[in-house]
């Protein structure tokens, strides 16, 4: 698996559809072993940070290879993590270390089928060398319209286009991007798989509640996530500003590039801060984050509606869900399957509308109906939906 991410980051609590499908691999008996390759860095900080966690870091299991820039260790007797940063200098050597990793490991298993699941549309240069039996690529977003990713736009077009030609299977988080991938000219194997939720995981909650939303006054409008250029933070002003007998709060970090003068808070974030009924909470691990939004009293995803979004598709609906929260929305794709238990705004005075009318509709009933429709749609079934058309496609 190319991750978007890497084990480091799993291990501090960052969680993301990559990190659930590959648990949901390691849980599945069929698979005999998953080689999780981290984020690959393509900047010169991002690979200073990958070279001190990943390669010369304390490792987390039995280091099976190992050079001044890779590091490969075992953490269990199913799960490999493969940490470099060759490839901001060459493609082409992680090509070549991974390979070595791979047939030192085959040894063991010599009928092994090959998988090759990516996440990471920035480097496409495993596809067909690694002695594959497949190739699978999913697609989390579109990172053409990531503002983060507006500089490699003309390597992500070029990517994106090898991937719709080469990959023998491709995944998305969202129905729209079948549709990008067709403009592309693909027109098979094309998936959409919806993300999912650990149901009883987000059914845990803490006896106790967190000391810094515990002292927060009642009724809770909450949200969970970053705080980033999808949010929409002059809706995020006018319902502060509309709800002064209630608490606004955001739980989750500022992203840095949230804006170019972000130092030291960017001017949106001050907006909010003179609102004394607003709560920036800061950062909680995935650990953490049922017993946060437990004490939401509706929850909220207040997106923008730009291009970014149409290719999007909102795990904390399901995290919220899981809750059994009401939730209010702006319309992000995938949310209408959802719409006789979640509240879709069209603008700001509507989303201000359908928060009173999710406070004063919820009842136990509704709760339990959210809880089920959580538990139809798992990360494992998830991943078993990939699995299965792995295999078919294998066969």
């Amino acid at each position: 698996m190319f991750n978007m991410s890497s084990y480091a980051e799993w291990q501090r609590g960052v969680s993301n559809r990559n990190f659930h499908i590959c648990q949901s691999f390691l849980n599945n008996p069929r698979v005999s072993r998953v080689i999780a390759i981290d984020f690959l860095p393509f900047t010169p900080r991002r690979a200073v940070r990958s070279w001190l966690e990943g390669v010369v870091g304390r490792a987390r299991g039995k280091v099976i290879y190992q050079d001044l820039t890779t590091r490969a260790q075992q953490i269990n007797n199913k799960l490999i993590i493969f940490s470099t940063i060759d490839s901001i200098f060459s493609g082409r050597s992680v090509i070549t270390k991974l390979n070595l990793v791979l047939n030192k490991l085959n040894q063991d298993q010599p009928k092994e089928k090959r998988i090759v699941v990516s996440y990471f549309p920035m480097f496409v240069g495993q596809l067909s060398q690694l002695n594959q039996d497949l190739d699978a690529f999913e697609a989390v977003d579109n990172w053409l319209e990531h503002p983060s990713y507006f500089k490699y736009r003309k390597l992500l077009q070029k990517n994106y286009q090898t991937v719709a030609q080469k990959a023998d299977l491709i995944f998305t988080v969202a129905e729209s991007l079948v549709d990008f991938f067709q403009s592309l000219g693909r027109v098979k194997a094309t998936y959409w798989v919806a993300n999912g939720v650990d149901a009883e995981h987000f059914a845990h909650t803490a006896e106790r509640a967190p000391e810094d939303i515990a002292k927060i006054p009642h009724p809770i409008i909450g949200y969970l996530g970053t705080i980033q250029n999808r949010v929409d933070i002059d809706l995020l002003e006018y319902l502060a500003k509309n709800n002064p007998d209630k608490s606004l709060v955001l739980v989750g970090p500022t992203w840095p590039e949230f804006l170019k003068s972000w130092r030291p808070a960017p001017p949106e974030i001050k907006r909010l801060k003179k609102y004394s009924n607003v709560y920036f909470l800061g950062r909680k691990s995935y650990q953490e984050a049922p017993s946060y939004i437990q004490r939401f009293d509706v929850a909220i995803i207040p997106h923008k509606l730009d291009k970014f979004i149409q290719f999007t598709n909102s795990m904390k609906l399901f995290d919220y869900l899981a809750c059994g929260k009401p939730v209010v929305t702006t319309p992000p794709s995938g949310v209408d399957r959802f719409s006789h238990l979640v509240y879709i705004a069209q603008d700001y005075a509507d989303f201000n509308q359908k928060i009173q009318k999710a406070l004063r509709e919820d009842d136990d009933q509704l709760i339990k109906l959210r809880v089920a429709v959580a538990r139809d749609n798992s990360w494992q079934m998830r991943g078993e939906q990939m699995f299965k058309l792995i295999q078919e496609k294998l066969n």
